[in-house]
């Protein structure tokens, strides 16, 4: 391998270099100190749609240590070759044949949302090319309720509402009842959105492909057994800090820590603190025991973290209805209600299908849900949130609820009136 030494972040929207496997394209690019650098590189894989750009910080802060590779594998980031046809074990084949065709020494992936399944299963795949492991936004997928909405923005997809798919991604990624923790500002949701909502027809097969590939993964047979670091967002919905805690328990060698204040996008929400982390980590040292901003996770803990990250509490007013696509109503009443979900028993008596209800709640507008099962105890539910303004006064509704009823608001717990105050606002 043979590494540029010229780096500067505005290298990143350069043409990428070019390796054929095969016939599969693999794009990269290769930072070092030195041209001819011997030591562990890092391997960035990213989400499935982010770009190098999204790590100039990291490239930066990483290069005085590490020689910095970024990889772009058929359908990822901006190499657009299609590739429905490979699985995710295969992706990750690929990852294995780029380090033997560069003749690269072992190395420590990143694998950020998509991309940590492909880098968690080359590390599998591979355990002799695989020195170290970071990862975060662990999508293995295997909660019901992430693959029901996975298949929604499939189905959204295929009935062509690019506005609601691109809406249900963004509350996918975004924890919508969690933004004045983590501080997204409304300018980059708005950004994100319209990214989303201009994706082009190959963009749009792209995410089919991936998604389709997630959907069809059969889980984990074998974990990582190099030294592993998981990080999560607190408040990540999408991939829940209970799965990364479980994902690192069944590891040989994993450290876990929750990132505060940050969700799905943790390492760009939240940079300093995941830093005092992954550099560490890295170079091989010992991880701090105390870093502001992240709660570290003992080991004989990682099956204990709670699953639901909200309270599901009896609604103010428990009568609703149900209706279905074609226009039929029946009534229902709601037994427990989340930002996210909740459980319902209604008049109807046959098996509910999955997909085509809006629950119809007194003063909110109509929401769109799933039904994720059903048993004698009723149907539970989960909110497509792919209505910005249903998913808004939802939200609304749930934090008068959580005041009203003295529930916890973040990690704080506030009595009403202080709940009420912080939540003062026109739509209250």
């Amino acid at each position: 391998m043979r590494y540029r030494t010229d780096y500067n972040p505005t290298q990143l929207n350069n043409s990428p270099q070019t390796l054929m496997i095969g016939p599969w394209r693999l794009q990269y690019l290769a930072y070092a100190t030195h041209s001819h650098d011997s030591r562990q590189p890092v391997l960035f894989i990213g989400g499935a749609f982010q770009s190098f750009r999204s790590f100039s910080h990291e490239v930066g802060e990483l290069l005085a240590d590490h020689p910095v590779i970024l990889l772009d594998l058929p359908g990822q980031g901006g190499n657009l070759q299609p590739a429905g046809e490979l699985s995710l074990e295969d992706l990750a084949d690929l990852i294995a044949g780029f380090i033997s065709e560069l003749n690269l020494p072992a190395v420590m992936p990143i694998g950020l949302s998509y991309g940590s399944a492909l880098a968690a299963l080359f590390a599998c795949r591979h355990p002799g090319k695989c020195y170290r492991l970071l990862l975060s936004g662990v999508a293995a997928f295997g909660r019901p309720g992430a693959r029901l909405l996975l298949e929604e923005s499939l189905h959204i997809l295929e009935q062509g509402d690019i506005k609601l798919f691109a809406q249900g991604v963004v509350s996918g990624l975004i924890n919508p009842l969690r933004i004045e923790e983590t501080g997204i500002s409304p300018t980059f949701q708005k950004a994100l959105l319209r990214q989303l909502q201009r994706l082009s027809g190959s963009d749009i097969q792209r995410y089919q492909q991936n998604s389709r590939r997630l959907l069809d993964f059969q889980g984990f047979d074998a974990h990582p057994k190099c030294p592993t670091l998981i990080i999560a967002g607190e408040y990540d919905h999408f991939t829940q800090p209970w799965e990364h805690a479980h994902f690192a328990a069944a590891c040989a060698d994993a450290e876990f820590a929750i990132i505060n204040n940050a969700d799905h996008l943790a390492q760009l929400e939240r940079r300093p603190s995941c830093s005092q982390l992954y550099l560490p980590f890295l170079q091989g040292r010992t991880l701090p025991m105390q870093c502001a901003g992240v709660r570290r996770i003992k080991s004989h803990s990682l099956l204990q973290l709670e699953r639901r990250q909200e309270a599901r509490t009896p609604p103010p007013q428990a009568q609703a209805r149900l209706r279905s696509i074609d226009g039929r109503e029946w009534h229902a009443e709601i037994v427990e209600l989340g930002f996210f979900g909740g459980l319902l028993r209604t008049e109807y008596t046959q098996q509910l299908p999955v997909r085509g209800w809006q629950l119809l709640l007194q003063e909110l507008e109509p929401q769109g849900i799933l039904l994720v099962h059903q048993s004698t105890q009723g149907a539970a539910f989960i909110f497509t949130h792919a209505d910005a303004r249903a998913s808004q006064a939802l939200a609304h509704y749930i934090r008068r609820a959580y005041a009203y009823q003295g529930l916890t608001y973040g990690r704080e717990r506030l009595s009403p009136s202080q709940a009420l105050s912080r939540l003062a606002g026109p739509n209250l």
